[in-house]
């Protein structure tokens, strides 16, 4: 019981009065952490209720705020997330930041870091300044009301999502990752959907590195028998958010291509398609054909097992940031190769990315150097976000920050393709984009992903030894008369081993641009959202939002 003389009464007249405002705190922080969740109603009402039980299991005020207190640090974050992705952070956000390094995220984040440390420091004094003496309850009620509100509320958010887990459609322990169906629940209820984003994300990083590694140990029946002694090169070049129509070469008004365009025999294709706008749903499709979203899909063995199977010396040469072969998706297959360079990596750490350029010794290296059959994957960092920082002064006047990019793109494939001329003999060049970027679209002027149609329209050059084609006449044919046939990113990886004579029993060679009449699948896109998940590419358009739409 307080006295007038009780410690809390004592301390409450030592406080100065012009302080007892911040009894209001509690509320208006409860706003703010709910406010992300206002995106949808089932937001709202998840977070809330969990808030709910946690308020009832500690009943303190005090415990409630230093609770609150890192969440509304991470609001204006939050905030942004959700202006352009229309969802608040989760699964897909954690996706990227496994795949990005502390550096790289530091990037996006420096322009605004002065305010937001204001802000940290604002709300860091004012939780100070009420955690420094006591508050009371959260709620005046009896131990045993307390204890029912908790198992109600409980109950109300734990049975459906168990009742969920029980009734997952059978495709969903196999091909199909079912902690995305839970996040699902979850994925407008902020800051909870940071924490079943980050499960979903963690398993599918592991699942996909677990498949990867499977693949890499099963044997690989080959349709002919590879012949190791032929010396010959082929590279696979993966471009990283350039989109089509700001290439010259397919149109553009800007000069972006120069150099790759006085290539001789230099073939482009102008109907590919990448099924997803982000880096790590898209290299597994050009590594391997794995499109994590369709149903049933299940991957075949990826390019670098394949060629190792076939005897060839398989190089990996990267400039993005390197999470380690079990963090990361895109290090899954990375690891398989027999000489990895990563161009980000000093001494066991990871910097921020560096000029593409930087590769370019290691690519010079390999190729110089190889005596027999070798397969080069060349991992560019492209035009990704932000553009301006991907290429050097030199490349500063063409156009914009991202036809910039584009044009120092341009300047790598044609070196690449010039060592390749000097070395001689059998040697062929793939390149495609990831996929592209939103450039002016709700963007206003800024490049930054998105699932706008254009973002789903990439490159893909194709480039050919005098000795390559003397060898395959029928093969080179057959890709200068599929130029303009309509393709998927899946038509990669038949493509790039039906350069290499290789083929193996699952691969879909029918698919590749150098048979004669490539199959031409249906090109389901994925969305960034449920609604928009799987389209058809060819039946679809721009909605006011500036995200792809069935027609």
């Amino acid at each position: 019981m307080n006295t007038p003389y009780g410690p809390e009464s004592r301390l409450r007249r030592r406080w100065p009065t012009h302080y007892r405002w911040l009894d209001v705190l509690p509320g208006l922080m409860a706003v703010l952490v709910l406010l992300p969740a206002c995106t949808a109603l089932q937001g709202v009402t998840r977070a809330g209720a969990i808030w709910l039980v946690l308020a009832l299991a500690c009943n303190s005020r005090r415990v409630l705020v230093a609770l609150f207190w890192p969440v509304v640090l991470l609001l204006p974050a939050a905030l942004y997330y959700i202006h352009i992705s229309g969802v608040p952070p989760g699964y897909p956000l954690w996706l990227i930041l496994f795949y990005c390094s502390a550096p790289v995220v530091l990037g996006y984040v420096r322009p605004v870091l002065p305010y937001l440390c204001i802000w940290v420091g604002v709300w860091s004094i004012l939780v100070g300044l009420y955690l420094s003496r006591p508050r009371g309850p959260v709620v005046r009620m009896r131990p045993v009301a307390r204890l029912v509100g908790m198992a109600v509320l409980t109950a109300w958010i734990v049975v459906p999502t168990v009742r969920l887990w029980q009734h997952l459609p059978p495709t969903r322990g196999g091909t199909e990752n079912p902690m995305v169906a839970i996040h699902s629940r979850f994925d407008r209820a902020w800051p909870w959907s940071m924490l079943t984003g980050y499960v979903a994300a963690r398993r599918e990083t592991r699942r996909l590195t677990d498949m990867a590694r499977r693949i890499s140990h099963e044997p690989v029946h080959f349709l002919a028998p590879p012949q190791p002694d032929m010396p010959q090169v082929i590279v696979l070049a993966i471009g990283e958010s350039a989109r089509r129509d700001h290439h010259h070469m397919y149109g553009y008004g800007v000069p972006t291509t120069p150099e790759m365009e006085q290539v001789p025999d230099l073939l482009h294709f102008d109907d590919m398609v990448t099924p997803f706008d982000y880096t790590v749903g898209a290299v597994p499709v050009i590594l391997s054909g794995y499109d994590r979203l369709r149903s049933g899909s299940v991957s075949g063995h990826d390019l670098v097992s394949v060629f190792n199977a076939a005897g060839y010396d398989t190089w990996w040469i990267s400039n993005h940031p390197r999470l380690g072969p079990y963090d990361s998706v895109i290090g899954a297959y990375s690891e398989q190769a027999h000489h990895i360079a990563y161009t980000t990596v000093h001494g066991g750490l990871m910097s921020s990315p560096v000029l593409d350029e930087r590769m370019l010794p290691v690519v010079d290296g390999a190729i110089r150097g190889a005596k027999g059959p070798v397969f080069i994957v060349l991992h560019l960092f492209g035009s990704h976000e932000n553009a301006a920082d991907r290429y050097p002064a030199a490349f500063g006047g063409i156009g914009t920050p991202y036809d910039n990019s584009i044009a120092y793109t341009d300047h790598m494939l044609a070196h690449v393709v010039a060592s390749l001329q000097a070395h001689g003999g059998p040697a062929a060049l793939f390149y495609v984009s990831d996929h592209g970027v939103r450039v002016g679209e709700c963007t206003a002027g800024i490049p930054t992903h998105g699932d706008v149609r254009a973002a789903y329209e990439i490159p893909f050059y194709l480039w050919a030894s005098a000795a390559w084609q003397a060898a395959h006449p029928q093969a080179m044919q057959a890709a200068r008369d599929n130029v303009h046939a309509p393709l998927t990113l899946a038509a990669l990886p038949p493509s790039v081993l039906d350069a290499a004579g290789l083929g193996y029993e699952g691969a879909e060679m029918d698919m590749s641009v150098l048979s004669p009449h490539p199959a031409r699948p249906r090109r389901i896109v994925h969305g960034d959202s449920g609604a928009n998940r799987d389209v058809d590419y060819d039946h679809s358009h721009d909605d006011a939002s500036c995200h792809i739409a069935r027609d």
